[in-house]
């Protein structure tokens, strides 16, 4: 039997026994976004479930296969659980078609995938999200690894709305002990809300971070190719928790509202590079401080710094034509991808030259003077001297205006030449390089 719409309780929106077969299709499946071939999906009449048949869908490869149903009318806004029984060998999970705008080709995220291996029958209920008013929603049965001599049956199919996601905080989203940075609360979906920290204009990544308090755990990254906000933006909305190589992220945005606009962000976090590295700063506005850059912008505009750990700073937002040797401040969101931690700056006022040498190590006796320099730059070497020592001087467009070296006490580099502004000296020993800003006046 198959009821649709208002055939059942107002709640349900879709029922299958899989008892009624029209030709080899059962009845209420078999949409346009099925891609199982015809001869994979044949009725079932040993074990069902209830009655007399069942549906087996047999995939033996590792890419996945679409059992859909035929169009249904959802909501925006609204979640649906899908229950079934399943029995036989393989993997299984559940998605929803819904024409969504954005990069998802109208997919919601796919549930996390069920392993079946007994011929014991088994439910499996999952959550999807709609993000799009539509009458032309298709459920999906997700189906991968099936393994003869039955493969996955399927039988007694029910999807109904359901009830709102409960208010969940960012931290409740992100705190995790899972040794993969995985939420607990992955393909859930949830409703939350902060002050937007940090937006990504275009691309793939179209969407904006979310903050809430400050410290770990307090940040998360939107994928949202659809709202548009600004930064301070206090917002609220629902959406679906997804794991994306890693990186626990937002998306499927529903019930999105802006609450108020100009709010004060968030105190930034201070952190290491080696703290930036870590899960708890996923998503959190951050800032390391007087970091050398050690590796130059590379054609993606990515470039690295290094103190104790490297850490890449990203052009997700925005881009600086950093100087190797050159020490920075950097303030930005954590990003995650293809494998690293990024910080993410948003203008160029979250990218600044530090403001001095090291107060550790090699350079902690080095002193320069004097501040602002007019025709000679005096840098004692202090626990150096009698080491030697190189020099480059650059502008801030990282154009070089002069190098050399030395070893003495008290060395001196001639800038009568150079024009009124800031400029970055980089000292160089055999182990270990610092940079300096100073300022030359007229």
């Amino acid at each position: 039997m198959i009821a649709l719409g208002g055939a059942l309780q107002a709640q349900t929106i879709f029922t299958s026994d899989l008892e009624a077969w029209t030709g080899n299709v059962p009845d209420g499946w078999v949409g346009a976004k099925t891609n199982f071939p015809q001869q994979d999906i044949t009725q079932a009449s040993t074990n069902p479930h209830g009655g007399l048949y069942a549906v087996n869908l047999n995939n033996d490869t590792s890419g996945h296969k679409r059992f859909t149903t035929t169009q249904q009318t959802v909501v925006a806004g609204t979640a649906y659980t899908i229950s079934f029984w399943v029995r036989g060998q393989g993997e299984v999970r559940t998605g929803l078609f819904d024409g969504r705008p954005g990069g998802s080709s109208g997919y919601s995220p796919y549930n996390n995938y069920v392993t079946v291996s007994s011929n014991t029958w088994q439910q499996v209920s999952q959550t999807v999200s709609c993000a799009n008013d539509t009458v032309g929603a298709e459920f999906i049965i997700s189906v991968r690894n099936t393994i003869a001599p039955d493969h996955i049956v399927i039988d007694d199919v029910n999807i109904e709305q359901a009830g709102p996601p409960a208010p969940t905080s960012i931290y409740a989203i992100q705190y995790t002990t899972d040794i993969n940075g995985a939420s607990p609360l992955t393909n859930q979906g949830v409703l939350t809300g902060g002050i937007v920290t940090g937006v990504v204009p275009s691309g793939n990544t179209k969407g904006y971070y979310l903050q809430a308090g400050t410290g770990s755990w307090s940040g998360i990254f939107v994928l949202d190719p659809t709202n548009t906000v600004t930064r301070g933006d206090s917002v609220t909305l629902g959406a679906t928790v997804e794991e994306s190589f890693g990186y626990t992220r937002l998306a499927s945005v529903i019930n999105f509202a802006i609450v108020s606009s100009g709010n004060t962000l968030p105190a930034v976090t201070d952190v290491t590079t080696t703290q930036a590295n870590t899960e708890p700063y996923e998503g959190v506005l951050c800032k390391v401080s007087n970091v050398p850059c050690a590796v130059a912008p590379n054609s993606f505009g990515e470039w690295m710094l290094f103190s104790g750990d490297s850490l890449m700073v990203d052009d997700q937002m925005f881009a600086y034509p950093a100087v190797v040797g050159t020490n920075y401040d950097v303030t930005g969101c954590m990003f995650y991808s293809f494998g690293k931690y990024k910080i993410e700056p948003r203008d160029a006022n979250d990218v600044s030259l530090a403001n001095g040498i090291a107060d550790a190590g090699l350079f902690s006796t080095v002193t320069m003077g004097p501040v602002p320099a007019t025709d000679v730059l005096y840098i004692t070497l202090g626990e150096l001297s009698g080491s030697r020592v190189e020099y480059t001087f650059t502008d801030v467009t990282g154009r070089t205006v002069a190098t050399g070296s030395f070893n003495g006490q008290r060395n001196s580099i001639n800038v009568s030449s150079l024009i009124t502004g800031s400029y970055i000296v980089t000292l160089r020993t055999a182990g270990a390089v610092s940079s300096t800003r100073v300022v030359v006046q007229r």
